[in-house]
């Protein structure tokens, strides 16, 4: 089987590219790797030429990046009618806070309170009787960035003015700005949630993220890993939504509200900040997902 492994810019990251481990897993497999470069200006050419079973892509989160993919992953499925993973269906919702929330509710599935206010008055007119404090987030980001506490109504009417301004707020990304809307949520009082990663119908990962220091409990902000205790209930709400979404993986962001697992977030890709604190609880900088997920794959298309 002939694999094609589009190139990532990992390394300066994660100190290791994604595409490297993918193609050596792949390899070990029996199956013919070959990386494609995404970036030149042939890049269809490249698939053409080795005409693979499927293509492997971790898209990056930069907004261009996401871009990008999102232009090519649904040309490739349309025009090449080659499998790509993430495909479309998984990649549509990738860093879209809007879309996850909107696709969550629904579907069903349980979350914490959530307002999405396009419309200044009404944000200003929630702001009058909400309790606080509120978590304000951005649509897009990642490892916490772009979210932050809003403690009482004077800082939330200050983050109102500014999400509503010409200039909008600012993220991560210089470039790009929260602007036309506000996303509140309610806060959940814990020093800990949870991290999920779901391949095909099997829980391949589960762990708690923990930070006494923060109100964030993410890895890449100082969150350690804890293994104990992960409530099956959190891990069966994670296998339902992997599959009513249609995803072949998924990792979700879950926090536990009166022993009731509440989704945050989820996402078809995923990272692993911090490798060395990985690799000292699993023995591996990406806990062996990437390995899970090439067999994943193996197996699919091998019946």
């Amino acid at each position: 089987m002939i694999i094609g492994i589009v190139k990532d810019e990992s390394e300066k990251y994660d100190g290791y590219n994604w595409h490297d481990v993918y193609k050596r897993e792949f390899e070990k497999l029996g199956d013919e790797a070959t990386l494609l470069d995404f970036k030149k200006i042939d890049w269809l050419e490249q698939i053409k030429k080795i005409r693979p079973s499927l293509i492997i892509w971790r898209a990056w989160h930069r907004p261009d990046d996401r871009e990008d993919a999102k232009i090519k992953i649904q040309l490739i499925e349309k025009l090449l009618k080659i499998p790509i993973f993430p495909n479309w269906e998984m990649y549509s919702s990738y860093d879209n806070k809007i879309m996850q929330h909107t696709l969550l509710k629904e579907l069903g599935f349980p979350i914490p309170k959530t307002w999405i206010f396009r419309d200044k008055n009404d944000a200003i007119e929630f702001g009058k009787t909400a309790n606080f404090p509120l978590v304000s987030k951005c649509s897009e980001g990642a490892c916490g960035d772009n979210v932050k506490l809003i403690r009482d109504r004077e800082e939330l009417q200050s983050h109102i003015e500014e999400a509503f301004s010409d200039e909008g707020i600012k993220t991560y990304f210089p470039w790009v700005r929260q602007r036309g809307y506000v996303y509140l949520q309610e806060y959940i009082k814990s020093d800990k949630d949870l991290r999920i990663i779901v391949i095909g119908n099997k829980v391949e990962l589960a762990f708690w993220r923990e930070n006494k220091n923060s109100w964030k409990h993410n890895i890449a902000g100082g969150g350690s890993i804890n293994l104990e205790n992960v409530p099956e209930r959190a891990k069966m709400v994670a296998l339902e939504l992997t599959k009513k979404l249609n995803f072949h993986w998924c990792a979700l962001d879950i926090i536990m509200k009166e022993d009731n697992p509440l989704i945050l977030e989820f996402s078809s890709i995923f990272g692993f900040s911090r490798a060395g604190h990985y690799k000292s609880y699993f023995g591996s900088p990406n806990a062996n997902v990437l390995s899970k997920q090439v067999k994943y794959l193996h197996d699919l298309f091998s019946r």
